[in-house]
């Protein structure tokens, strides 16, 4: 059975992936060179202009962004009018390894004209500010990561939310891309408890973190390193990444607390003589039927930077649950 809903799942999407048939922007076709014109697709289109400014990799620019959306089913036509989103843009170049692929993906936070977060609804997700425009160059299925998404969120996890679209760059067709949630604090996304910076005792103190682990790219980051090895012959600790609050807004009392906690669990799995114990092992510290899900959809997508890149954990405020939770899953390119 679990082969059969798998297999339902990839022709699910893959339906989806290669629903886009463009007729004929300009690109230069991959297969012979030739050129070709974009004008319309059974996918949304998103339009971006920014204005004669390079994107970077670090900090946003503003720019300018239509969506194109009439509808499942209906297709989209360049001359069309914006009528999904037609406003101003943050975007930045993001990804780490990614970064040196030919087809960049991005960072996007739609805002207001004065330039604050603007939470919109994109392609019919719930309303947010902050967007990843994700290019699967690297997956030449183009349905890797949105098919480990639908699997994950099938097993009634939150997982980002995924649509496949068709983006235009400054006048130039730029391909397939994947519009995605970006792992964020939200009742819509990672549902814990607003942190904030007067929260330093009690309940208020004890939720919610979003930690990863991860590469170190990009602006604003801090950490702490376990004082353990992963396996006795490591040359490196893990390194724990403040994701929410960012590391500009958490303050000590709530660092001390989630290292603290963590420092915690690593010190028993170390040193206890039983670590499956309910009352002082693993079940005490974390949500075991999280952990075994998210094992469970790195092993079945055979992920190669599983556990060490791109894996996040998250703990709400004690009065909601005490445990620490693994997941959402992210990046499997």
């Amino acid at each position: 059975m679990k082969n059969l809903f798998i297999s339902l799942l990839m022709l699910v999407v893959l339906t989806s992936a290669t629903k886009s048939q463009t007729e004929s922007v300009t690109f230069n076709s991959a297969i012979d060179g030739s050129v070709i014109e974009f004008t319309s697709s059974n996918l949304p289109i998103v339009v971006i202009n920014t204005n004669g400014q390079e994107i970077p990799n670090d900090n946003k620019i503003t720019a300018d962004m239509g969506v194109i959306y009439n509808g499942e089913g209906v297709r989209n036509y360049l001359t069309d009018p914006y009528n999904n989103y037609n406003g101003k843009i943050g975007i930045e170049i993001r990804g780490s390894s990614s970064q040196q692929f030919p087809k960049k993906q991005y960072a996007v936070e739609t805002r207001d004209l004065a330039g604050n977060d603007l939470d919109v609804s994109l392609l019919g997700f719930p309303e947010e500010s902050d967007w990843v425009l994700f290019a699967p160059y690297n997956d030449k299925s183009l349905m890797r990561d949105v098919l480990v998404y639908k699997i994950a969120a099938s097993m009634g996890r939150y997982a980002s939310q995924s649509k496949f679209c068709e983006v235009v760059l400054n006048d130039e067709y730029v391909g397939v891309y994947v519009l995605l949630e970006k792992v964020k604090r939200d009742a819509n996304r990672v549902n814990i408890k607003k942190l904030e910076p007067p929260d330093i005792s009690g309940d208020a103190l004890t939720g919610g973190y979003i930690i990863k682990i991860d590469k170190t790219d990009g602006e604003n980051n801090d950490g702490w390193y376990s004082p353990y090895l992963p396996f006795p012959q490591s040359q490196y600790s893990v390194f724990y990444q403040y994701h929410y609050p960012k590391p500009d807004e958490i303050v000590q009392q709530q660092k001390d607390y989630i290292q603290n906690k963590i420092f915690q669990y690593e010190t028993m799995m170390t040193l206890s003589s039983n670590v499956s114990d309910s009352a002082t092992g693993y079940p005490k510290f974390l949500d075991t039927d999280s952990f075994v899900d998210f094992f469970l959809v790195n092993e079945v997508a055979k992920n190669v930077d599983g556990y060490r890149l791109s894996t996040y954990l998250y703990k709400d405020k004690d009065s909601r649950n005490p445990k620490i939770f693994a997941g959402p899953v992210w990046d499997f390119n």
